[in-house]
């Protein structure tokens, strides 16, 4: 068994990076990341790779019009990891990144995704009965985190029920491909199974549209309407949207719940602010998602020199690490940073970057809060006298996607 390393046996701001991703840090990331952020900006990987952490150079490079997403462009990833992606929105450049957006975003506009509130609260209240039946102490990743964000996503595309739970295998299956640590640890057995993943998917797809479940006007519909037009969007593209739509949503959302549901039982007075004022979820959300986000980190590519506020230029060609946990803690941006405040965003959305910033700006963002902010008012007032079983609590060891894989948690009943 190898030693764990911790923030403070680390002495150098490398050695903090490497401390970062060991996974025995998953439960608290925080402290080695403050490190990180002080010394940042920094170089690791031989000088390959520049890490940044505060809060005013990560929004800087990510609004920058010359850091890039493409990995095509990346000098430390691999070429299997380029290869695999290079059809996904999230890893694309304008012009194809802004075409590809364009035929998703009117699914996501406040008004569209206002219009699925009703749904969503319906299919929260059912997973809270789904709560009660399986009894306590419940898993809560698996019987009620995760289903939310599938079942919503699922519907939209036109995915029939029986079909649900399936997905939200193969996005868990999908989303390792998106993390470096789980990339640098691959075996072939894991490969293959990605192989055949991917493949399911996108022939369950296929054969939806060939049996007509893309007709009418919703978002799976108008995406086969652009690939069919032909100079809109290819198979390659409309199948890696599909991906993308089911996974990012999925994994990001699902641990956003968690995550709100963990935090507000280890803070009971916010939790009691909750459930004096149940509309306060909107603005706990924000809080969560600042406090404990699903997204750690996030890379770009420098293709010309970005010259950061305090005068410091990084390199064209430069790959740079943004730690957007990190810079969601700088004491230049927010008050008392490592305090949890249900009622810091007072109605407004905090200047978090957990759904990163400028043009690659997460999409679903909002659907994402809305499914949260429902979950969070109906666990909490239905669900009575819940508790964390501390020792059931586990994190999956991923890096840039942080959330607890195992979470049983304890209650009396459900109302």
């Amino acid at each position: 068994m190898t030693e764990t390393t911790t923030a403070s046996t680390a002495r150098s701001p490398e050695e903090h990076l490497i401390t970062f991703f060991d996974p025995a840090n998953r439960p608290d990331p925080y402290p080695v990341l403050h490190l990180m952020r002080e010394a940042s900006p920094f170089h690791a990987m031989d000088g390959a790779l520049l890490v940044l952490g505060r809060h005013k150079d990560v929004e800087t490079v990510l609004r920058s019009p010359v850091a890039s997403a493409d990995r095509s462009k990346s000098r430390i990833l691999s070429t299997d990891a380029v290869e695999s992606r290079k059809e996904v929105m999230t890893f694309l450049d304008p012009p194809d990144h802004t075409r590809l957006r364009g035929l998703v975003t009117q699914a996501f506009t406040p008004r569209m995704v206002q219009s699925l509130e009703g749904r969503i609260r319906e299919i929260v209240d059912d997973l809270v009965d789904q709560v009660a039946r399986a009894g306590s102490p419940v898993d809560i990743p698996s019987v009620f985190s995760y289903p939310v964000p599938v079942r919503v996503i699922c519907e939209m595309l036109g995915v029939p029920p029986e079909d649900h739970k399936i997905f939200g295998t193969w996005s868990t299956v999908l989303g390792r491909a998106l993390d470096p640590l789980m990339a640098a640890n691959r075996t072939p057995e894991i490969d293959k199974e990605d192989t055949e993943t991917r493949a399911a998917f996108y022939q369950y797809f296929r054969d939806l549209i060939a049996s007509g479940g893309a007709r009418g006007e919703g978002l799976l519909a108008r995406l086969v309407q652009a690939e069919e037009e032909g100079d809109r969007l290819t198979e390659k593209e409309l199948l890696a949207t599909l991906a993308l739509l089911v996974m990012a949503g999925h994994e990001t959302t699902a641990n956003l719940i968690s995550h709100g549901i963990l935090t507000l039982l280890r803070h009971p007075d916010q939790l009691a602010l909750l459930r004096e004022d149940p509309s306060l979820a909107f603005s706990a959300v924000e809080e969560i998602l600042r406090f404990e986000p699903s997204v750690q980190i996030l890379h770009r590519m420098a293709k010309e020199p970005i010259r950061l506020e305090d005068g410091f230029e990084v390199p064209a060609g430069m790959d740079v690490l943004l730690l957007a946990a990190a810079a969601n803690r700088d004491p230049e941006v927010f008050d008392d940073p490592d305090r949890f405040d249900i009622t810091r965003a007072s109605g407004r959305r905090l200047d978090h970057l957990s759904f990163s910033s400028g043009v690659h700006r997460c999409l679903g963002a909002n659907l994402g809060k809305l499914e949260a902010a429902l979950a969070l008012q109906a666990f909490f007032s239905r669900v009575e006298d819940p508790q964390v079983v501390q020792e059931d609590l586990e994190y999956r060891p991923h890096v840039i996607l942080r959330g607890p894989e195992r979470m049983r948690v304890s209650f009396s009943r459900v109302r």
